[in-house]
């Protein structure tokens, strides 16, 4: 009994130390990049650093780019974030999140393990815009850790996602063994909870993603099943109460008999995976509609969450075929405009095939539309050389979106005004650092216009109209009654100018056939039962 009881203990602290996460990999255990208006972090782990950009993006004069050496090179960095309205103009700051790496097998310099959290803060006398003026680079040296959290007293979380309230004031945390707040700037800084009993049913809940409110937290992911289940988990949605952390509504997911998504056993789901990982992002302007992306069922999800969170229906979904990847991003970037990053995968994983970024710019009901608005990249918006083609997360500011490659490579949208668009080419980015490559406003070209604000290209001028050039289209001008303007005119032609042309000629008369080698083959091979003569 003794020995049973010891084995146990020394397996437990066995799997503890197991933890050794490929640094190099940008899409491991959670989202690298963050940003806002105002600021923009990356977390490189192999580098143990964070890159910060500064706002305003397109900035050339001087760079507003500087990197932080973590507090720790032996810490693992989960996830970064910011709020989205967070001040962080005076004295900015971002969260981070991670795991000690073998964690309690070893501790870190400061004799810490186990699952941490924190904020950097830039201290810096001078805000942003005292750089901008005097034309000064910036640099990172003021940056602190501030408020560093470790909690040792469970053992090693495969999953671990962070949802920041809106205005920076806090972070809520989940795995599958704790969830707490995180209060940064208060003397109490973390309220613990053990998960277990906060999931419905006492269940096993693997976290994938999440995103806040001020009121409610959504988080999506995996809920174990029973080891008798062919089935090993279910996806699931909960809404979290951020005051005291209890779980308000819920939904799961059932697969349509019959379709490819009811065959899956989500084998393997209890360690992490690139291949079981979503995405949340509820809308900043209508917190009532949430979109939640499920890659390896190549699905989205619209759901209207009511009454403070208590309630969480689903309103529609769109998939796109056989293959997963559809929603490894989901972002909201104004009440009626989002868009959803698409990797697409071969079904077992194995094989990736192309990642573009779905745009929708009329979302402005509960209906997910059949068919996207537009799509990047495009002609107007093609991917830096810099950029690689295979992209893995997208997050929004909320308006202008930051997209992040395999090799941690960073291409910022920014959204442009009516009449323009983000051009992606590489000869028209603009800032003075190679990370991130950040677009640049361009006037629609000829024969093309944009009606409203966003990261979207701008779209042909319809049949009937036309734009000569100038400067940037934000209408098409219409053209004559007795002119010719096909899509995407130009100019237009007065139907006068148009002769018509007969395409129309007389097939030429067969001639007779008189030598005997043609009649022989013309009656050998005629088609028909009519008989025929054989010389």
């Amino acid at each position: 009994m003794w020995f049973l009881v010891l084995f146990l203990v020394l397996n437990k602290y066995t799997v503890h130390g197991d933890f050794n996460p490929d640094t190099s990999k940008y899409d491991a255990y959670g989202v690298k990049i963050a940003v806002n208006d105002m600021l923009l972090v990356e977390a490189q782990n192999a580098a143990s650093t964070f890159l910060v950009q500064f706002s305003p993006y397109n900035y050339t004069t001087s760079t507003l780019q500087c990197t932080i050496d973590f507090d720790d090179t032996t810490h693992y960095v989960y996830t970064v974030d910011v709020g989205f309205y967070q001040n962080t103009s005076v004295y900015p700051y971002f969260y981070f999140a991670g795991e000690m790496p073998n964690g309690w097998a070893t501790s870190d310099s400061s004799g810490h393990n186990g699952t941490f959290i924190g904020i950097w803060t830039n201290q810096d006398p001078n805000n942003i815009q005292f750089y901008v003026n005097s034309q000064q680079s910036i640099s990172c040296d003021y940056f602190q850790v501030e408020n560093l959290q470790f909690i040792s007293t469970y053992g090693h979380q495969e999953f671990f996602v962070v949802a920041i309230e809106p205005y920076g004031q806090y972070a809520i945390g989940m795995t599958t063994d704790f969830i707490f707040t995180y209060y940064p700037f208060s003397s109490s800084n973390i309220t613990l909870k053990q998960s277990t009993p906060v999931w419905p049913h006492n269940a096993t809940f693997y976290p994938l993603a999440a995103d806040a409110t001020g009121t409610f937290t959504v988080v999506a992911g995996l809920v174990k099943n029973s080891a008798q289940s062919q089935v090993r988990a279910t996806p699931t949605v909960y809404v979290l109460r951020n005051s005291n952390l209890s779980i308000i509504a819920s939904w799961s997911y059932s697969a349509t008999s019959n379709a490819w998504q009811s065959y899956l056993t989500y084998s393997n789901s209890d360690s992490w995976s690139s291949k079981y990982t979503m995405s949340v992002k509820i809308n900043s302007a209508d917190s009532a509609r949430v979109l939640v992306g499920m890659p390896f069922i190549n699905t989205i999800f619209l759901f209207v969450v009511s009454n403070n969170g208590s309630s969480i229906s689903l309103a529609s979904s769109g998939s796109n075929g056989q293959y997963v990847g559809y929603g490894k991003s989901v972002a909201w970037l104004t009440s009626s405009q989002a868009a959803v990053l698409v990797s697409t995968y071969s079904l077992d994983y194995s094989t990736w095939y192309s990642s573009n970024i779905y745009l929708y710019t009329s979302l402005t009901t509960t209906t997910i539309p059949s068919s996207y608005s537009a799509l990047i990249p495009n002609i107007q918006q093609q991917l830096p050389s810099t950029i690689s083609s295979q992209l893995i997360q997208a997050v929004s500011t909320p308006e202008s979106l930051a997209v992040l490659d395999v090799n941690g490579n960073i291409l910022l949208i920014l959204a442009t005004p009516a009449g323009t668009y983000a051009a992606t080419d590489s000869s028209s980015l603009s800032g003075t650092a190679s990370i991130p490559a950040v677009s640049s406003s361009t006037a629609c070209i000829v024969g093309t216009y944009k009606s409203s604000s966003g990261i979207h290209p701008c779209s042909l001028c319809p049949s009937g109209t036309r734009n000569p050039g100038g400067g940037p289209c934000t209408s098409c001008i219409n053209c004559s009654s007795n002119s010719f303007c096909p899509w995407g005119a130009v100019f237009e032609v007065n139907e006068t100018y148009i002769t018509s042309q007969s395409q129309a000629y007389a097939f030429p008369h067969s001639p007779e056939l008189t030598a005997y080698e043609d009649i022989v083959l013309s009656n050998s091979f005629a088609i028909g039962s009519t008989s025929h003569c054989k010389f």
